[in-house]
């Protein structure tokens, strides 16, 4: 029912795909007949003794050595290029291309099945190489997002057995989605993309039963080091319902199904607030911002039929505006647009009313201004005719004029992109006179103080992906594995409660050493990755070889009472420090 609503929701977006995903690049090639995922070389001997491992990030190098075993034959299940040009279509891959770890082993000449080929002259055969496509240059690059975080949940020296026990499923978003700074086609993709690791999983189950001889039940731990900013926030959206419905009830043949999610690294950008009715905040936009911005408020749930939250917005001109909405019902959206006299709009406002159990609603009311800039043609593209739409930036003074009862939850949507990418947005954030930036001591605040002493927040800055019921939150560590004091990255965003995760893995070496080793996309290349997401995909590693173990953890309490149990005296979050290929032991 949950992915039935995610089409419907979604279904606009996916007939308009066309608009602005890349035409279908077919590239039909031999890949042979195979039987399986994975070939009977990357089969453990204790097929039973594993934890899957999935990963949906962006440019995964799946030919990367520390993803093969001793054999050469690849550990990769099963990994989805969405848009990548398709080799062979399958039935249930909408567009991009599905890759099996048998269909690897077959470029890469194993097993008779060719001349052999390296890692660059596969990505170069399937199109990934390619600089007359618009997205065949990220695997030129010796970095990426997707070759860290896949390195550091799955990676292991191809002569390192227990890299067998943790067969990667992974699924390589597509560019024009990350692009994209609000992050808007995600959810439908993510969604997707769970699916197909599930669906991938339980045929990796079969062939694993098969070489048992007996019918098993394997756990799985997918790793999502992706997030946005704004959105609900309490665990209704499509993407946290999915994920506790399948951690709550495992589809058949797996075992306990984990969600490892990044808990986001905005602590202190100032992007959350909370006010109530009189209260007024600044929203600073930035100029030369060629992205959209957008602030939100939420309301807290309430009974139908109330009045409609009521925004008084003074331009930086000082031109002022109160909004007028009827009261919402849920399922339905009022638009307003404020607009300048030549009649170009500078704001739209949308008013939006949501379910909530026990027949009570939340309201949701965006204020959405165009970029402060004009855009830039693309190369051999005349400019777009007209005066482009663009917002005043400065100061955008927005009151709490009226609405339901109750505080209002007010956040601003991110306004990035992962590394790599070209940078187009500059992050709008709010200004309160009486919040503190800074310590005294020139240090960047912790949690909140309670009772909390301004407007602006630091606690509840988690990844909106993130605030489901079983879903885990890692948070960013400072310091080595052999640290003995608890220290957090201060960027690294808090739960409700000011807890920075659920769990922590470390995120950088120091205050002054930002970030953690991690491989890069070719053999021989490290790179060097701070934040929570690179923090993820450790905890994931943590936690998918307690797993195959033989530990039974199907709660999030179980996993964070694990991790809290192996090194005593830790304050809370508990810490956890993977052991990885590439680091250089004393």
């Amino acid at each position: 029912m949950i992915v039935q609503r995610t089409f419907d929701a979604y279904g606009e977006l996916v007939e308009r795909l066309g608009l602005f995903a890349p035409p279908d690049d077919e590239r039909p090639m031999d890949l042979g007949t195979h039987e399986g995922l994975l070939s009977p070389q990357a089969i453990p001997a204790d097929p039973a003794a594993c934890c899957i491992v999935g990963v949906i990030d962006h440019a995964i190098p799946f030919a990367h050595r520390l993803l093969t075993c001793a054999s050469g034959h690849s550990r990769v299940a099963s990994v989805w290029m969405q848009d990548a040009p398709t080799v062979r279509r399958r039935p249930d891959i909408a567009f991009g291309q599905d890759l099996h770890g048998t269909e690897i082993d077959f470029l890469r000449g194993l097993g008779g099945s060719g001349r052999k080929r390296s890692a660059e002259e596969i990505y170069r055969l399937l199109g990934l190489i390619d600089p007359a496509r618009r997205n065949g240059r990220w695997f030129l690059h010796q970095y990426s997002h997707g070759a860290a975080v896949a390195g550091m949940a799955a990676g292991f020296d191809p002569g390192d057995a227990r890299g067998l026990a943790h067969p990667l499923i992974g699924v390589s978003l597509p560019d024009w989605a990350l692009e994209q700074t609000s992050g808007s086609s995600m959810p439908y993709l993510i969604q997707a993309s769970v699916i197909y690791i599930i669906s991938r999983a339980r045929m990796l189950v079969q062939q694993f039963s098969q070489a048992a001889g007996r019918e098993l039940r394997l756990p799985l731990v997918i790793n999502i080091s992706l997030g946005v900013t704004a959105g609900p926030r309490d665990g209704t959206s499509l993407i946290e319902m999915l994920q506790d419905s399948i951690s709550l009830d495992p589809p058949p043949g797996l075992g306990p199904v984990h969600f490892v999610l990044s808990i986001g690294n905005t602590r202190q950008e100032r992007l959350n607030a909370v006010m109530k009715q009189g209260d007024k905040i600044a929203w600073q936009i930035l100029p030369d911002d060629f992205t959209a911005s957008e602030c939100q408020f939420w309301s807290q749930p309430h009974a139908p039929g109330q009045d409609a939250i009521r925004l008084r917005l003074t331009l930086p001109d000082g031109r002022r505006v109160v909004s007028r909405f009827d009261p919402p019902e849920p399922g339905r959206a009022q638009l307003a647009r404020i607009r300048d006299r030549h009649g170009h709009e500078l704001a739209r406002l949308v008013l939006q009313g949501r379910a909530e159990q026990g027949g009570r609603m939340r309201q949701s009311l965006s204020v959405i201004v165009p970029p402060s800039v004009p855009p830039r043609p693309s190369p051999g593209q005349p400019p777009v005719p007209g005066r482009p739409t663009t917002a005043p930036p400065g100061q955008w003074k927005l009151k709490l004029a009226g609405g339901p009862p109750g505080d209002c939850d007010v956040v601003i949507q991110r306004d990035d992109r992962l590394p790599g990418f070209p940078p187009a947005g500059r992050q709008s954030y709010l200004d309160d006179p009486d919040y503190t930036i800074w310590l005294p001591d020139g240090q960047w605040p912790g949690p909140d103080p309670v009772p909390a002493d301004a407007m602006i927040r630091r606690n509840g800055t988690c990844n909106a992906y993130a605030w489901g019921d079983r879903q885990i939150r890692c948070g960013a560590a400072l310091g080595s594995t052999k640290e003995k004091l608890a220290r957090f990255s201060p960027y690294s965003s808090l739960l409700r409660d000011g807890m920075a995760g659920d769990l922590v893995a470390p995120g950088d070496c120091g205050m002054a050493r930002r970030g953690v080793l991690a491989p890069g996309m070719t053999d021989g290349a490290m790179q060097l990755v701070s934040g929570t997401s690179i923090a993820t995909p450790q905890l994931t590693r943590w936690l998918a070889g307690q797993l195959a173990a033989g530990a039974g953890f199907a709660t999030r309490d179980q996993v964070i009472a694990a991790a809290r149990a192996a090194r005593p005296g830790w304050p809370d979050p508990p810490r956890v420090d993977p052991e990885l290929p590439w680091q250089i032991r004393e």
